[in-house]
Parts: structure tokens; sequence; C-alpha cells
């Protein structure tokens, strides 16, 4: 029985065929990830009507307490309470009402930067808005022995401004509290 080699062209299909599965693997994994990944909550955005205290009331959120508007310029109303998605974990929320969304982004960034994030402001004596304070802060970090903890630390590590309405969001993280904002603004307006 003679052994006969292989030609060049027998040898290239296979290899051919299995770059080519390769490819179509790679394009089609690239095409799908974009369909499955969800589309990150926007921290400024408008839905285009103006929400109330009563809108808010209307979803699961449970308010605990309203604070005063002094020292928050351009505020109508300030309330600090829980939203339970269902079989989840409640989380914390301060919802500021402004009277247009103009007035939420212009009046009420910078004191959404301050109530927020790993440079929050949690002194009473340093803060600029200062009703609710205490409902900003979280206790942080493991400490020594037992139940000890190591100190404070900032319960809203973002915020979002979502019509006329600021939302400073629970979370350790910026993009963890984001997310938690939309859930309180898909309750708002479903499908948003």
């Amino acid at each position: 029985m003679e052994l006969k080699s292989p030609t060049s062209f027998e040898i290239r299909t296979p290899m051919m065929i299995v770059l080519l599965l390769a490819l179509m693997v790679v394009v089609t994994g690239a095409c799908g990830s974009g369909d499955a990944e969800e589309v990150a909550f926007q921290q400024i955005s408008d839905p285009g009507q103006t929400l109330s205290i009563d809108d808010l009331l209307a979803t699961p959120y449970k308010e605990v307490n309203d604070h005063s508007t002094e020292g928050l310029p351009g505020a109508s109303y300030v309330s600090f309470g829980f939203f339970k998605v269902s079989g989840g974990d409640p989380y914390d929320y301060e919802v500021r009402f402004y009277e247009s969304h103009q007035a939420a982004v212009d009046l009420g960034t910078a004191m959404a930067m301050e109530g927020t994030g790993p440079d929050a402001i949690l002194s009473e004596d340093d803060a600029t808005y200062k009703a609710g304070i205490k409902d900003r802060r979280t206790i942080i970090g493991g400490g020594v022995g037992g139940g000890a903890r190591s100190g404070i630390g900032p319960k809203f590590a973002s915020y979002a401004i979502f019509g006329n309405i600021v939302m400073l969001c629970q979370g350790s993280e910026p993009d963890q509290s984001l997310e938690r904002c939309g859930l309180l603004a898909s309750a708002l307006v479903p499908n948003e």
C-alpha cells in the first residue's frame, strides 16, 4: 500500500474552515453582547413630566420623614424614605423636589454632590444643607472586637436628577447607587 502525502489544498481547507468558524464566533459574540447588555440609568434625565410627592407616595416608596428645605435653594419638599423591590432588600433614598427639571439641575446639583460620594460632607458643622445629615451617614468598616465599627461614611455613593427631582440613592459605589436610582425612577414613570 502506497501512502500519499496530502496536497497543500487538502491541508489549507480544514484550516480555513476552523479559522472561519472562529471568526464567526467572535463576530456573533460581539454583536450579541450589545443586545444582552442593559443600558445604564442616566444620571441626568427628563421624562417630560413634573413629579409630585403624591407621585412618589403612589409607588412602593415609604416615607420615613420629611426634612426642612432650609439651606436647599429652590427645593419645595424633601422626603427621606426607603423603596423595596419585591423580594429584595429595602434601599434608602433622599428625594428632593424642585419646580422644574432645569431648576433641579441648576440648583440641585451642587447640593446633591455635597451629600454623596467619597467626598460627602457628613458633619453638620461643615454642611451647607444640614437637615437630614444623619440620614446621609452609614457605619462603615468592620472595626475590632465585638461589633465595633471603624467610623462613618456616606450612605449615598451617587445621585440622579430625574425630571424635577434629585434623588440621593443608597449604595456603596456610584454605579450601584445609580442602578437603585433607576429602580425608583422606573416606579415613578414606568417604561422609563
